[in-house]
């Protein structure tokens, strides 16, 4: 039996790849693991390492099985066969970035963590400075300095950009991997587009970006969350080249499709570089030199590939730069199941909207996370109540009847639980309808539409502090406007 033969799709040149979680349950695999013998029957989410034994018994000569610890718990399980004892550097390469892609939701966490801290660290400057000082003249030169003002903004705005390049290495290294794959619906692009805006609208006004997007209320045939990385991946270059002006996301119809583009002013391309990025833009296959482009246009390449979209650019040197993806619009009639209300810009509360004397329920099992999320919440006045579990959370509660105004949970905590059970679990033990919000580290395709569709509003890690608290401003004014 040779590995052609018994694996079509490359099983010999790639190997399979699985990915088991902190419990042992398998969460992920590539196409090559597709291939091996029974996987149609054993390849299910969740299950044991022991449960897919059968897969590796008929591997052919040379070929081998290896498991690779992960930081945060779990494991992947790799095979190679005897072709890739001689790849060399490649095949580590390879293999690292396997590494990297299931331990970024690990990785995440601490950028979140310091996200939320610097906010927090931002408003209690800020009380200080309009309190004058209390009892410390000396200090209030000091809160109201601007150059200590313009360093707090630079450690936001570099914690942005490593969090843009972690999901866009994460992304990148899926998608090669063969990990990614395609769910396509008929979603209204408005949904995305705002969702995108209420990411990138602090990261650009952190750089003192004029940032508009216009609705559309089209419907196209795509993978909202894969269309979405995409639309990101945009937004990182424009922030790398695009240092004043203005920034602009909308769309135009063109024939059967839909043209979305970002545009920006700045110092635009040169046209032997706007020559080469368009040359990146039509490789079939994503063959060419990965250092033409940066990160977050690598990325979008690769996703639209994998959708059959088509990605455009123009440039005028001194005046800006366009980026566009054409979608299909959805055919007349097709529908998308119904997700979570999604605001559009022009409902987003105000920065400084009061969230104060808001009583909290925190889920995190990251306890460095859940501590800063919970020092943020008490600087903007919440009464949070903290805990890494539904156990823990009904227990700190108590027997009070007074449920929380909020529940804010992560997506992914320990155990089979997630953050979707979590919430509905506490409201009916408390017999009430709670408003929750959403924390993710986690971009597999698969999971954000879970989550987008359970209703409740989603934020991905680490979160821009004021894009948490217009989205906590606005539950509690939906609650408010309720009662």
């Amino acid at each position: 039996m040779t590995s052609e033969g018994a694996y079509p799709h490359g099983v010999g040149r790639h190997g399979a790849v699985l990915v088991f979680d902190a419990d042992d349950r398998l969460t992920a695999w590539n196409e090559a693991a597709e291939a091996l013998a029974g996987a149609g029957r054993l390849l299910v989410q969740g299950a044991l390492p022991e449960a897919l034994a059968p897969l590796f018994r008929c591997l052919p000569p040379g070929h081998t099985v290896t498991d690779w610890p992960l930081s945060g718990g779990g494991f992947i399980r790799r095979t190679a066969g005897a072709d890739a004892a001689g790849a060399g550097p490649t095949a580590g390469a390879d293999l690292s970035g396997r590494l990297f892609a299931a331990a970024s939701h690990d990785l995440r966490q601490p950028l979140a963590a310091l996200s939320l801290l610097l906010g927090a660290l931002e408003g209690r400057l800020d009380g200080a400075a309009a309190g004058g000082g209390k009892g410390a003249p000396g200090r209030g030169g000091a809160l109201n300095d601007p150059a200590a003002r313009d360093l707090l903004n630079a450690m936001g705005n570099a914690v942005q950009s490593l969090r843009g390049m972690v999901d866009g290495h994460f992304d990148l290294v899926r998608l090669e991997a063969g990990l990614v794959q395609p769910d396509i619906g008929a979603p209204v692009v408005n949904g995305i587009l705002t969702r995108v805006a209420l990411d990138a609208a602090p990261r650009l006004d952190g750089r003192g970006l004029r940032f508009s997007v216009l609705p559309c209320s089209v419907r196209v045939a795509t993978d909202a969350s894969l269309l979405e990385r995409i639309l990101q991946g945009f937004v990182a270059s424009t922030l790398r080249h695009t240092e004043r002006g203005r920034v602009v996301l909308g769309c135009r119809r063109q024939g059967a499709h839909l043209r979305i583009e970002l545009w920006s002013t700045g110092r635009g391309l040169l046209p032997d570089q706007l020559l080469a990025l368009r040359e990146e833009f039509q490789r079939p296959d994503g063959s060419g030199d990965p250092s033409a482009i940066d990160l977050g246009l690598r990325l979008a390449c690769g996703l639209a590939r994998r959708l059959g979209h088509r990605l455009e650019v123009d440039s005028a040197p001194g005046r800006g730069t366009m980026l566009a993806v054409l979608v299909p619009r959805a055919a007349d009639g097709a529908d998308e199941p119904p997700a979570a209300a999604e605001p559009g810009p022009a409902d987003a509360p105000a920065p400084g909207a009061d969230v104060s004397r808001a009583r909290v329920l925190v889920i995190e099992d990251d306890p460095m996370v859940l501590d800063a999320l919970g020092a943020l919440l008490g600087q903007w006045g919440c009464a949070v109540v903290a805990a890494d579990s539904v156990d823990d959370a009904l227990e700190r509660l108590g027997p009070g009847p007074q449920p929380p105004d909020l529940v804010i949970s992560d997506l992914r905590l320990k155990g089979a639980m997630n953050g979707i059970v979590a919430i509905r679990q506490i409201g009916k033990a408390l017999d009430a309808t709670l408003p929750g919000l959403i924390l993710t580290g986690d971009t597999d395709p698969m999971r954000l539409r879970e989550a987008r569709l359970s209703g409740y509003p989603l934020l991905h890690k680490p979160v821009a502090p004021m894009a948490l608290r217009g989205a906590v401003a606005r539950l509690l004014g939906r609650e408010r406007l309720k009662s």
